[in-house]
């Protein structure tokens, strides 16, 4: 597929045809589609997609949704076309997951260079990290992980924090790790980190919470490549954060990394829930524990109710005793789906990487948590588990300017 194919939705012929003009006119192959079924049909046919919907049963919103929905066409970069300048609909387009948003009437310069942007970012984030294949060689990797479980206590922290970790190994600088965990989130604890700043100060901040760049400046890197944007200390500030900061938060976190990983914490709120939504894939830690299976289970029904959709999830069994209290088969039945994952258990390990504030996957590589943990990134993020870390003679120097002030 050459890699100036874009498809184009645009409801209106003169409308399509201002559009057509001076992306043609440097070069691009451009196809024209009025049918939003056939847009979302053909989206993996192209390298990117442009939608423009002024009128319709289905918005542009609806449409961009469902492209985001479809996992195969994630690495598909899509621009949305604004009917106005009103900053509340560009918002809307953000959170239903475009990658960029242009408003209208534009400026044939502009929308040149917003189309440029988008295809060399999504093509350096395809050679930074190799994608794995479905069975029928569709791309399948996944740009929002979210580690949530309904109980606190069950590894969903370190899990998160090994997962991200594992990914930023190999495209150093190009994953972010978020600390939605607003009670008590010690992301950058497992990490060894101080963060000067937290997410309550990014949710403060409308306009970085809309810019990629300006995002960058509240996360802190990591020695090992990772991106870390923490917690509040304490949980006041995190209360002032709402499901749709978070929902903003997410799109453009999205925008400015390959893959964020979210840990969402324990607590089933507007937030949580935004999170689990938006996610792609959704990890969910559970313990051989009565309490633990009771709660998970009463999460799966709430979730079934509210129509979230439970293909996503990824169910990871975390050995927290020497001795098995249940078996897999007892466990299963209780949650009413199947384990995908084990986290074998270990004595000392895992208290070790906490207290000195190392991640196993980077600590203790050779060991059978790290291979698991190894294993079960490769697995939501559909990265294939023989890629290699990324060699970079610079990591601690990485990426993310610190905001002074």
């Amino acid at each position: 597929m050459p890699s100036s194919t874009i498809l184009l939705l645009e409801t209106n012929p003169d409308a399509a045809t201002a559009v057509e003009r001076p992306l043609v006119g440097i070069g691009y192959q451009v196809t024209t589609t009025a049918d939003p079924n056939d847009a979302v049909r053909r989206a993996g046919e192209f390298a990117l997609v442009i939608v423009d919907v002024g009128s319709g049963p289905r918005s542009g919103e609806d449409v961009c949704r469902e492209i985001r929905g479809t996992a195969a066409f994630s690495a598909v970069p899509v621009l949305c076309m604004c009917q106005t300048d009103d900053v509340e609909e560009r918002v809307r387009y953000l959170e239903a997951g475009a990658d960029d948003v242009v408003a209208k009437p534009f400026d044939p310069r502009e929308l040149e260079a917003r189309v440029e942007a988008l295809l060399v970012r999504f093509q350096r984030s395809r050679d930074l990290a190799p994608l794995a294949l479905a069975e029928d060689g569709v791309p399948a990797r996944r740009s929002i992980i979210a580690c949530f479980s309904p109980k606190g206590g069950v590894g969903t922290t370190m899990i998160a924090v090994n997962v991200a970790s594992w990914l930023a190994a190999r495209a150093p600088g190009r994953v972010l790790i978020a600390d939605l965990d607003l009670q008590f989130g010690q992301v950058a604890t497992h990490l060894n980190l101080k963060p000067q700043l937290t997410v309550a100060d990014l949710a403060r901040d409308e306009q970085s919470l809309r810019e990629p760049d300006l995002l960058r400046t509240y996360t802190v890197k990591h020695e090992g490549g990772l991106a870390v944007l923490a917690a509040p200390g304490t949980p006041e500030p995190g209360r002032l954060i709402g499901p749709d900061q978070v929902n903003l938060l997410l799109s453009t976190a999205r925008t400015a990394f390959d893959t964020l990983v979210v840990d969402a914490g324990s607590e089933l709120d507007d937030r949580s829930l935004a999170v689990v939504a938006r996610a792609e894939a959704v990890v969910i830690p559970i313990v051989p524990e009565i309490g633990a299976l009771k709660a998970l289970h009463s999460l799966l029904e709430y979730l079934t109710e509210v129509g979230s959709a439970e293909s996503t999830a990824t169910f990871v069994l975390n050995h927290l005793f020497a001795r098995e209290m249940l078996s897999m088969k007892q466990i299963e039945a209780a949650i009413g789906t199947q384990v995908t994952a084990e986290i074998p258990y270990d004595p000392g390990l895992y208290l070790k990487a906490i207290n000195e504030g190392v991640p196993i996957v980077q600590g203790a590589v050779n060991s059978a948590p790290a291979r698991a943990l190894g294993k079960l990134a490769s697995l939501v993020s559909g990265i294939r588990e023989g890629a290699a870390p990324a060699s970079d003679d610079r990591r601690g120097l990485l990426g993310g300017l610190r905001r002074r002030g």
